[in-house]
């Protein structure tokens, strides 16, 4: 009779045990993403059914702060989560149990831009005792640190003033700022409203710092450790949905401008094709120079008093998923 109780036991118990291995490595899959036009990948891979065809049913979530993505997926209620640079700079510095298993895109279209009128103003150097518009909680804010380093000057040289989108795209009209720095997407309406000339042209800057701007798709390392079949799936599908952007774009901007309008915005079609062009999407594992790139923002974050300490970056990569996943996408197009 003990002998029976006790292969009763075992049996239940064996499957509690399979029961609980099933569900870490079960299709469902909780994903956080920006309400932004950096949700792209995560659009593409919803959308076009690369996640379908990895057996994977994702219940997508369209967040609008970083910091609250940051948040759900430390305490659990998201699996994945695509993130800014920054975010994930955040991430690191706090030592949060996250590995960025993958791209969500690279580049940066980020310009400094100053009144027409202002011709005293020629060059970064200029900028010292002026003020500097930049957007809240931007990523161009490390960017302008290094920008400055290089000019020899320091972050106390100058204003910084961080501002709303809507105060940015009339920085100078209100005589908020005398000068911008931040994306395309903001410098482009001073610009083509006359309000503004570049100082530094996005490549201007990219060629001056090297800048790279690699985004983070991140995980918990609970899933890594209980359900790695399940984070392979999904960069398996992460990665065809970066690759479907990337070749084509057209489409890729077409999804944008229904995400947007699904959220009561109306994008029109041209503004949708900038604004996939501003990121690329043609890489998916994380570089040494992506990584180098990405400390070097984490200085400027704490020389501009945002971060205590400059994190490590290469501890929180883990680049198997997504190694494994490219060699996929690769046979599979040479089939």
């Amino acid at each position: 009779m003990k002998r029976q109780t006790v292969s009763v036991l075992f049996v239940v118990l064996l499957t509690v045990v399979a029961a609980r291995v099933a569900a870490q490595d079960s299709g469902l899959v909780r994903l956080s993403f920006s309400s932004g036009w950096d949700a792209l990948p995560a659009i593409v891979g919803i959308e076009r059914g690369m996640f379908n065809e990895e057996g994977l049913l994702v219940s997508g979530l369209a967040i609008t702060s970083a910091t609250a993505a940051l948040r759900s997926i430390g305490v659990g209620s998201s699996d994945f989560a695509a993130v800014p640079q920054r975010t994930f700079l955040v991430a690191a510095a706090s030592s949060l149990p996250v590995k960025a298993v993958s791209l969500n895109g690279w580049g940066t279209k980020i310009e400094l831009v100053v009144p027409k009128a202002r011709q005293d103003l020629n060059g970064v150097a200029d900028l010292k005792g002026k003020s500097v518009g930049v957007g809240n909680g931007s990523e161009a804010f490390p960017v302008l640190m290094r920008l400055l380093n290089q000019a020899r000057l320091q972050p106390g040289d100058v204003q910084i003033r961080l501002m709303t989108a809507d105060q940015l795209t009339n920085a100078f009209k209100n005589n908020l700022a005398d000068a911008v720095f931040e994306s395309q997407h903001f410098t482009k309406v001073l610009v083509d409203g006359g309000q503004a000339r570049h100082l530094l042209t996005a490549d201007q800057v990219v060629g001056t710092l090297g800048v790279i701007g690699a985004q983070a798709l991140i995980t918990r390392n609970e899933m890594i450790e209980k359900s790695p079949l399940t984070v392979q799936r999904f960069v398996n599908a992460w990665v065809r949905a970066l690759s479907y952007i990337n070749e084509d774009p057209d489409d890729a901007a077409r999804l944008l401008i229904i995400f947007f309008h699904r959220q009561g915005v109306v994008v029109r079609d041209e503004q949708a094709r900038e604004w996939v062009e501003m990121t690329r999407y043609d890489r998916f594992v994380w570089t040494q120079n992506d990584i180098a790139d990405a400390e070097y923002n984490g200085w400027g974050l704490t020389i501009g008093q945002v971060l205590r300490e400059a994190p490590e970056v290469a501890g929180f990569i883990d680049n198997s998923f997504a190694e494994k996943a490219s060699a996929g996408l690769v046979t599979a197009k040479t089939e």
